[in-house]
């Protein structure tokens, strides 16, 4: 067979000392040494010549650098991922993920142990679109959300990250125009872009999702492909999207025979009243793609979403079997127990009690410390907290300084751009407002004060 070509010629490349070297610098056997080589081998990192020894593959010269537009895109996604991403080295306030604390561990546990012992070959097996008992246990959560969905409907991804993708790929091809709402989620925005879509951005009211008048005057001037949209407890800012507003969507889908991506991660965890119904509940025509996720609920370790799309559902068996991993039977087993178990919506209502209680705290917390001007606002669900500085501040100015404190938080400009985005900032209730992440807050208001130029307030 033909080795593939390479970018450089061989004569440039480093080469390897020689198998008797290698033996004696690490005081490694010859086999240690001809297993080793073949690894590097086997993932294209080197190359064996005969009678010449090995090469490190193509390490001649290096790439240019991105140049041009390439250079301009690289630098506004770079930035985007700046601003989002938490670091190591600081306590982040926005941080979605909940604490071990508030997590089913006892449940999951047994429910793996459970399925571990009924059958030890899931150990050893993958899955492409999820076991029929877990699409039946989602399919049975969406029908009580008023989702007339079946098994046949549901395909299992790994998150919600990838139902997303997936969901996306199938509706577009690069260059496409995809509706987004303004603020939307990093997640969302960095998919459109690696994808070579092209967002535009339609505003999200308060209350969340599209603003549809601005949809539909949008639709009017645009050709839109598809929309992206988390009308229920948004990871932004917890916006819940009113009911008259998601028939008025689904009308409007259906008049322009538009399809939407409706992104639910927080969807169960509404603080009082009924659980809000999808978009897709209205969707008589299955013009919507439901792309659901467990993450907020079991934590991310076992990270399930899922595509809810009966019109869609054969093309994306097919793109998750050859685009997507293999999902782990052992876990499918264990969260389609834990759904079918009593203890699930036990867990839920005291899920949703204990992150009532955070956000009231927090809430509360950041209106004593922060500065008059500060417009604080808690989502309708969920745990997040919106917080809009003073007019004239861009929180993500306060960053680096805050960093420098061992504190981060995600500004408003990671969500869209313009100058009320600017100047807001996302927190999260996820964890209880204990005495480190309280110091957290006052060093929030600290740097914002001496940014402004004002006397630190009491926050006694």
């Amino acid at each position: 067979m033909t080795k593939p070509t390479t970018p450089f010629p061989i004569a440039t490349w480093p080469q390897l000392p020689s198998v008797r070297q290698l033996c004696a610098e690490h005081g490694a056997s010859l086999a240690t040494v001809t297993h080793a080589l073949h690894e590097l081998e086997d993932a294209g990192l080197i190359e064996a010549q005969p009678r010449r020894g090995h090469f490190v593959r193509g390490a001649g010269r290096p790439l240019p650098p991105p140049s041009g537009p390439a250079l301009e895109l690289e630098g506004r996604r770079k930035r985007l991922f700046e601003l989002a991403t938490t670091r190591t080295d600081c306590l982040s306030l926005s941080h979605l993920a909940l604490p071990a604390a508030l997590l089913p561990l006892a449940a999951l546990q047994r429910h793996l142990q459970q399925a571990l012992a009924a059958d030890r070959s899931l150990l050893a097996i993958g899955s492409v679109i999820g076991s029929e008992a877990l699409r039946h246990q989602l399919a049975r959560r969406m029908l009580r959300a008023g989702c007339a969905v079946d098994a046949e409907d549901i395909v299992v991804t790994h998150g919600e990250g990838e139902a997303l993708e997936l969901c996306l790929r199938l509706l577009t091809r690069p260059g496409d125009l995809v509706a987004v709402p303004e603020p939307a989620s990093p997640r969302t925005l960095e998919l459109v872009a690696s994808l070579g879509l092209r967002p535009l951005a339609i505003p999200a009211p308060q209350d969340g999702g599209f603003s549809v008048p601005a949809l539909a005057f949008a639709l009017q001037h645009h050709d839109v492909r598809c929309c992206v949209v988390a009308p229920s407890f948004d990871s932004v800012r917890g916006s819940c999207m009113p009911d008259a507003a998601r028939a008025e969507l689904a009308a409007l889908l259906r008049q322009h025979r538009l399809p939407l991506i409706e992104c639910e991660l927080m969807g169960e965890l509404q603080r009082g009243g009924e659980r809000p119904r999808p978009v897709k509940s209205w969707d008589g025509d299955e013009l919507v793609l439901y792309c659901g996720s467990l993450a907020c609920v079991t934590g991310p370790g076992l990270s399930v979403g899922w595509i809810a799309s009966r019109r869609h559902r054969l093309q994306l068996r097919a793109a998750r079997a050859v685009h997507g991993e293999l999902l782990s039977p052992l876990a499918d087993a264990a969260l389609a127990g834990f759904l079918a178990d009593r203890a699930y919506e036990t867990h839920l209502r005291r899920l949703r009690r204990q992150l009532a209680l955070q956000t009231e705290s927090w809430v509360a917390a950041v209106r004593r410390l922060l500065p008059a001007g500060t417009r604080v606002q808690p989502g309708a669900g969920g745990y997040l907290i919106w917080v809009e500085l003073p007019a004239g501040i861009d929180s993500a100015e306060l960053l680096p300084r805050l960093r420098e404190q061992g504190y981060s938080f995600v500004p408003g400009t990671a969500f869209g751009s313009g100058e009320a985005l600017a100047r807001g900032l996302r927190l999260s209730a996820a964890h209880p407002l204990d005495a480190v992440r309280e110091r957290g807050l006052q060093a929030l208001a600290q740097t914002l004060n001496e940014h402004m130029g004002r006397p630190v307030r009491d926050g006694s």
